[in-house]
């Protein structure tokens, strides 16, 4: 993490995450599509999110129908994508969610994984989430959990251990990275990762929204992006799915990464309402990326 930017042993470590990701992952690129159900203000006012109740930038909020989603889960899979994310803020109803994941699995091609993206929850949530067709989670404790969110730290490794618990597939982040975090910060969440069993490990840079506490913190670069990419990949090593960079990054595509999203609803990095309009990349732009970089994208 103590590598300088530009120098001779940055190229050496993208260059050995690089070749470890094209390994493992059969030089097979992966476009993972997420839909934003709510942007509800939350009450976790996490300091760098759009959607904090206290920071109202969202207005009253909206949610989308289960039409709206259905139509937008079919457009993804028409497309072609690997996994299907639902992300709702951290006060979604949780029975609502489940009633649409149900739905939404019975839309999916056999083999498609669908990810829940909530709130904090129990192990008695988890069995329902994978009883009615989740085959994972995408969850995390944040950087500076606590303290640039509202959100007890315990609360997010108990969601964690729940999922676990249930034989969810984990998806795991070190995020939102900010030019304030220190390496070890950074370190502690990459093997925070391998102690739950990642199966789908990223990195992502903060995004200075516009209202939001942490916006005049600023960001790193992308070439420090791909620098930690290629860290949490060697630190994962080999017992993962795939390895993902978020905001999609070139640089980071070719330092480990071989994942990267197409958004759709709500974005916690956006304000407009449809992110498809604002920050989120389509399927077509996520595929065009993967091949700038060398993957192969395959839709079996």
């Amino acid at each position: 993490m103590d590598i300088e930017l530009g120098s001779e042993d940055m190229y050496l470590l993208m260059s050995c995450a690089n070749s470890l990701s094209r390994k493992e992952f059969r030089n097979r690129g992966l476009i993972f599509a997420q839909v934003g159900l709510d942007s509800n203000p939350c009450s976790k006012n996490c300091g760098f999110c759009s959607l904090g109740a206290r920071h109202g930038l969202m207005g009253p909020g909206h949610e989308l129908s289960e039409a709206e989603v259905m139509e937008k889960v079919e457009a993804f899979v028409s497309a072609g994508i690997h996994d299907l994310f639902l992300m709702t803020t951290a006060d979604y109803d949780f029975d609502k969610f489940l009633r649409i994941g149900e739905k939404v699995r019975k839309m999916l091609p056999d083999g498609m994984r669908m990810v829940a993206n909530t709130g904090d929850f129990g192990p008695g949530e988890a069995r329902r989430l994978a009883d009615v067709g989740f085959t994972g989670a995408y969850h995390i404790r944040r950087l500076r959990e606590g303290v640039d969110t509202e959100i007890p730290p315990e609360d997010r490794e108990a969601t964690l251990a729940a999922i676990n618990e249930a034989n969810l597939e984990l998806y795991y982040c070190v995020e939102p990275i900010g030019p304030e975090h220190t390496a070890d910060e950074l370190i502690a969440e990459m093997f925070r990762a391998k102690k739950y069993n990642v199966s789908v490990m990223a990195a992502m840079r903060r995004i200075p929204v516009p209202g939001t506490p942490l916006a005049e913190n600023g960001q790193i670069s992308e070439f420090e992006l791909a620098k930690v990419t290629a860290v949490a990949r060697l630190v994962v090593g080999k017992n993962m799915r795939a390895m993902g960079v978020h905001e999609p990054s070139l640089i980071s595509l070719i330092a480990g990464a071989n994942q990267i999203y197409a958004e759709t609803g709500v974005n916690p990095r956006d304000t407009k309402e449809d992110t498809s309009l604002g920050r989120g990349f389509s399927v077509e732009d996520a595929s065009t990326m993967l091949w700038e970089a060398g993957w192969e994208v395959v839709i079996e």
